[in-house]
């Protein structure tokens, strides 16, 4: 794996993660769109014409995007077998970033069901507004929304091997010291495999261990490579004080280069 692959791969996640917003802030537009123009238009037919122009208009703007996304950002194949190094370099890490393949088409959707927070109003001639009250309203709630589109996608599941040991963050973050990790870490992934499970030991005074899981399909990682980096600094104390340096990442591709 040379350097150019590994910048290939911060270049990548980068241009997905952007198309992706920009998908996004385009769903919502056309959800805004269906509010303010075509749901009024429905309103002058029977229910059931109304529920087809309504429906077949919302479908559209979510469609629209979720295609344009799979089209532009097709996932790589094979995954990725690299890591990246952490950007802090008070903190030296190995990262792998969210996959933006995965979360790309979930943030979409997100930010266009953020146009049903619209606060809107339906006058009698028909017409949709928003009042000063519902403005507020419908700041707040797209704001939030998107406030969550954005940290899945740049700030999402990620796994970051460190120095001192392994942190793994899903909906909450997990941080286990290398030597409380049972020897050789976890086993390699079988064919299709959906996570990685790794097993710590507890800190005295108490006993047995607990599960840590790694969704590796949400990191834009090879998981049989995760699995082989995990394992290597388990086994292998002597190198993770150079866990974060470039020289370290490279030592570390060619000893899993299989």
């Amino acid at each position: 794996m040379t350097r150019h692959v590994r910048e290939d791969l911060t270049t990548g996640v980068s241009n997905v993660q952007a198309t992706a917003l920009l998908l996004g802030l385009g769903a919502f537009a056309l959800r805004v769109v269906v509010e303010f123009g075509i749901e009024p238009m429905s309103w002058r037919l029977s229910f059931v014409p109304a529920f087809a122009v309504y429906a077949a208009g919302a479908v559209t703007a979510l469609a629209v995007p979720l295609l344009a996304f799979n089209r532009l950002c097709p996932r790589p194949r094979p995954a990725p077998r690299t890591l990246l190094i952490g950007p802090d370099r008070g903190h030296p890490a190995f990262v792998t970033p969210t996959s933006p393949w995965m979360v790309g088409p979930f943030v979409i959707m997100l930010m266009f069901l953020a146009g049903n927070g619209l606060a809107t109003d339906r006058a009698p001639d028909g017409d949709v507004s928003i009042s000063a009250a519902g403005w507020a309203q419908t700041v707040v709630t797209v704001a939030l929304i998107f406030a969550v589109a954005g940290w899945t996608l740049f700030r999402g599941p990620r796994v970051e091997l460190r120095p001192g040991g392994l942190l793994v963050r899903t909906v909450r973050t997990r941080f286990a010291e290398w030597e409380a990790v049972l020897a050789s870490g976890p086993p390699a992934p079988v064919e299709k495999p959906r996570q990685i499970s790794i097993l710590v030991r507890r800190q005295q005074p108490d006993y047995g261990a607990y599960v840590v899981r790694i969704l590796h399909r949400w990191l834009a990682v090879d998981a049989a490579f995760l699995a082989g980096a995990i394992r290597h600094y388990v086994d292998n104390p002597q190198h993770r004080a150079d866990i974060g340096t470039r020289n370290e990442l490279d030592r570390l591709i060619a000893s899993l280069d299989f």
